[in-house]
């Protein structure tokens, strides 16, 4: 079925409906840059406001879950429903495809009841209690496993719609143009940078090289802050040279960090000016080691250098910091820290 819409009014909604489920606001020339010189999406969200367009509902869903992928909040840019997905994983199994159906069965039957007393309490969650139990008491485990999937590709089918649901309650929006202009590290999902960011970020880490210098020495601080250690983040200017300092979780005062790491956000390579002057301060500071930060690599000669002097310096270049940003996406393998 087609619809006709104000571009302008479109443009619109997208861009709210987009930070009420990431928690990212989006302005037309951003929403515009999610999708390829030669997506008719583009065309057609580059039109004047006043323009009247015609689209298919299937592609507004295809439009906006592109606009989700590209924020680092799904998974696929597709929008594949997940009983369709797990109708797929289960079709060709013998066994467990008789176990898939009835728990299916069972879901449509509960889900109904859910909505019935979300209603008549007033509650805007559903409880999932009732329907988990009679799935492990006559399936067992894979009962269990298979309800678990259900809700949850359920939450995210509602999740990836135009509609008023959405998976996290967000406390606030943040203008995707504050990663490359703002210097501020306030946030209200992690401790040096937000979550929204770090989940940009895994999609988009061709965008590491444009981020402001101030937020890519917060994504490092943070990387070491979830991983266990005790973090230091300096000034930002007159640091002396050392953006981060990384200490054992239960250092005592006083007790010399085991990290000092340098952040080097640009294209030139490291020269042995900045290796040799960390070196000097992992030296001054009785450091274990020195670690540079960079969106490029250490020149090949501060590379000998670190070889033929003994300097205990590494490096974490875009690879290395992409493994960073995968553990930490929401969601993933990494922790999620929110304050």
């Amino acid at each position: 079925m087609a619809v006709y819409l104000v571009n302008g009014e479109f443009v619109a909604t997208l861009s709210e409906a987009a930070g009420f489920k990431t928690g990212i606001a989006l302005d037309k020339s951003q929403l515009v840059e999610v999708f390829s010189d030669d997506s008719s999406f583009r065309d057609m969200l580059s039109m004047d406001d006043e323009s009247v367009i015609r689209i298919h509902s299937s592609d507004i869903d295809e439009l906006f879950m592109q606009i989700l992928y590209h924020l680092g909040n799904v998974d696929t840019p597709t929008p594949v429903s997940s009983t369709i997905r797990l109708l797929h994983k289960y079709k060709d199994d013998a066994e467990l495809y008789p176990v898939y159906m009835a728990v299916f069965e069972l879901y449509t039957e509960h889900f109904k009841l859910m909505m019935e007393e979300a209603e008549r309490t007033g509650s805007k969650t559903l409880n999932p209690e009732r329907f988990m139990k009679e799935c492990v008491m006559k399936y067992g485990r894979s009962g269990l496993n298979m309800s678990s999937e259900l809700l949850k590709g359920n939450s995210e089918d509602m999740h990836c719609k135009l509609s008023s649901y959405r998976r996290y309650e967000w406390s606030d929006s943040i203008n995707l143009e504050e990663l490359f202009k703002s210097e501020s590290l306030e946030s209200q999902y992690g401790e040096f940078i937000d979550q929204r960011f770090i989940d940009f970020l895994n999609r988009n880490n061709n965008k590491l090289g444009e981020m402001h210098w101030r937020k890519f020495e917060g994504l490092t601080a943070e990387y070491f802050d979830r991983q266990g250690y005790k973090v230091e983040l300096g000034p930002g200017r007159n640091d002396g040279g050392v953006d981060v300092r990384v200490w054992k979780d239960k250092a005592g005062e006083g007790e010399a960090p085991i990290i000092l790491v340098q952040c080097k956000r640009h294209k030139n390579k490291i020269d042995r000016t900045v290796v040799k002057a960390l070196w000097a301060d992992v030296q001054w500071e009785q450091a274990d080691s020195g670690l540079i930060v960079t969106t490029s690599s250490i020149a090949p000669g501060a590379q000998n250098d670190c070889v033929a002097r003994g300097y205990n310096i590494k490096q974490a270049d875009k690879d290395v910091i992409g493994t960073w940003l995968e553990s930490m996406k929401t969601p993933g393998a990494g922790v999620f820290m929110g304050k």
